[in-house]
């Protein structure tokens, strides 16, 4: 049997405990249980606590999605102008053996991005404390203004880094919010069934009322 969604429990869940507490045939019978309506409201407000937490965990997991395809699409872009830079450079300190050295010219593509952020910095930060290489890059294109606009990407992406990251965290506790409430909910509920389906197992006519089917 499929594992039913979190979206179809909760609505048989609603069902036990809404009209446990509305039918009239139904309600009075479950009292000499100790489920009063004090009891059933209780069991109201762990379903509507729990569809709150529920919608919580969308909205951080939607703000995490955001926050991850930002940082993701700033990377890519500060990735691909860093390896143009490179390219540039190579042709611009072709013999240069400092220039080839301070700059890593030697590796175009590196993939993790702590270590792509050290490299980036380290690019950017001596290539632009050497008045001639920014001197010799206006050749191709790379005004001293256009590279310190490069070279800003860094904290950029360090900032978008941490939203990610801050999105990540509040999105994980929401879902584990979630599921606490939920787990409660579900024990609550437990007990509720099998108490109906003690008090009204030769009217199954109740039963279906509150969603309960019993094989015949």
């Amino acid at each position: 049997m499929a594992t039913q969604s979190f979206n179809n429990q909760m609505e048989k869940l609603r069902i036990l405990i809404w009209n446990a507490a509305a039918d009239e045939l139904i309600q009075p019978r479950l009292e000499l249980y100790s489920y009063t309506t004090e009891k059933l409201d209780q069991g109201k407000q762990l379903w509507q606590q729990t569809d709150a937490q529920n919608k919580k965990q969308d909205k951080e997991q939607a703000e995490q999605y955001a926050a991850t395809d930002a940082f993701n699409a700033s990377w890519q872009t500060a990735q691909d102008d860093l390896k143009r830079v490179k390219k540039i450079a190579r042709l611009a300190f072709e013999g240069n053996a400092n220039a080839w050295n301070q700059l890593n010219l030697k590796t175009i593509n590196i993939d993790r991005f702590e270590d792509w952020m050290e490299d980036a910095g380290i690019v950017y930060k001596n290539l632009l404390t050497n008045s001639g290489w920014v001197a010799a890059l206006q050749n191709y294109n790379y005004t001293p203004e256009k590279l310190t606009n490069l070279g800003a990407q860094i904290d950029e992406l360090k900032t978008l880094q941490q939203e990610q990251k801050r999105e990540m965290g509040d999105a994980q506790q929401a879902t584990q919010d979630k599921w606490a409430w939920f787990n409660e909910l579900k024990s609550y509920a437990y007990h509720l069934r099998e108490i109906a389906k003690i008090e009204f197992e030769n009217e199954p006519q109740l039963l279906e009322k509150l969603g309960i089917f019993i094989r015949s």
